[in-house]
């Protein structure tokens, strides 16, 4: 009972902050306009869009998987310029009018650049419509994404703040909504050995949190109330460091064909009592085939005592990526070689 009394109350409370979500109203002198056949408004307020982009970005949007919550979205709108409350914001969703604004469209002119910020601000439309009240620290969400010890900003509802924009509730469950439907894409293979595909992968915003990608059991949640499955091929374990063998690091992986491994090592000298870096390197590992573990084989500066390493994945299928915590090794040396062990 006294839930039923607090929901209403804190909307009520915090109407005036969803009022000012999105300054702009509507504003009849777009440029040009399409409707999708589910009714949809796309709208052009910048001059280099037309009526074919929208079309497309239409088509973007039909990417994200979605269900019955697709019908209740009424506007999406391309602004040409970026936000005037704050340059940094690429988009936004007002739960009222359930409609979203694309910012900087003079600049981002085809859709697929657009693609990430539209699923983003989509998953807060498809979070409102099947998750009413994820926001707060009661709901089932919270818990089997498990943010209760987590400096999560629970006022952001009515005291939203873009500083902490990676630790409002509502964030998370949008940047969620990306990496389990959001739209997706393949990677170029020559983007991997360049590094670029790790640096536009598709990650969450907040790496701090658990992987979202191998919560079982927010999966069968969201599935359950939505009736919306989660593509297998787009969940990624976090690797494991299984054990050192000398210079080799063995990690268990998701078993999976056309994942991308990039080993992150900073190698330190360690002289009277202060350490140095000296060294970095970065090792790649692409699964041809599925495995269940890869090893790599590390090459030692000389004066090496202590390492401190990380890894970075991207699934060339997808784009989706994610980075693990940073974790230290201590290199050990006898007269014949040099080995490796983890530093707890």
């Amino acid at each position: 009972m006294m839930k039923k009394i607090i929901i209403p109350l804190l909307f009520i409370l915090t109407l005036p902050t969803l009022l000012s979500l999105d300054p702009k109203t509507y504003d009849s002198r777009y440029y040009a306009k399409f409707t999708s056949p589910e009714g949809i408004q796309f709208l052009s307020y910048s001059k280099v869009w037309e009526e074919d982009g929208l079309r497309e970005l239409y088509n973007e949007l039909l990417k994200n998987k979605h269900g019955a919550e697709l019908s209740q979205l009424q506007e999406v709108r391309v602004i040409g310029s970026a936000s005037k409350t704050n340059a940094a914001i690429r988009g936004r969703y007002n739960i009222l009018t359930n409609s979203i604004t694309l910012y900087d469209g003079d600049k981002y002119t085809n859709p697929s650049l657009l693609r990430e910020t539209l699923s983003h601000e989509y998953g807060h439309h498809f979070g409102y419509f099947y998750f009413q009240f994820h926001q707060f620290p009661f709901s089932k969400w919270a818990k089997l994404r498990s943010l209760a010890n987590e400096p999560i900003r629970w006022d952001s509802f009515w005291n939203y703040s873009i500083s902490s924009h990676e630790w409002n509730p509502q964030e998370i469950f949008a940047e969620d909504y990306v990496l389990l439907y959001g739209a997706t894409k393949k990677v170029d293979s020559k983007d991997v050995y360049s590094n670029e595909a790790f640096y536009v992968r598709t990650e969450h915003e907040n790496q701090e949190l658990s992987n979202v990608l191998e919560n079982k059991e927010l999966q069968q949640y969201l599935e359950t109330h939505t009736g919306i499955t989660i593509d297998d091929n787009r969940l990624l374990k976090t690797p494991k460091l299984q054990f050192i063998h000398d210079n080799r690091l063995s990690f268990s992986i998701t078993e999976r064909k056309d994942v991308a491994y990039r080993l992150n090592l900073t190698f330190y000298e360690k002289v009277a009592g202060e350490f140095t870096q000296i060294d970095y390197q970065e090792m790649l590992n692409v699964t041809l085939e599925k495995r269940k573990s890869i090893i790599f084989l590390i090459d030692i500066p000389s004066s090496a005592n202590y390492i401190k390493a990380n890894v970075d994945i991207v699934d060339l299928n997808t784009s989706i990526g994610l980075t693990t915590d940073y974790f230290n090794l201590m290199i050990e040396e006898d007269e014949f070689k040099k080995t490796i062990s983890i530093l707890e």
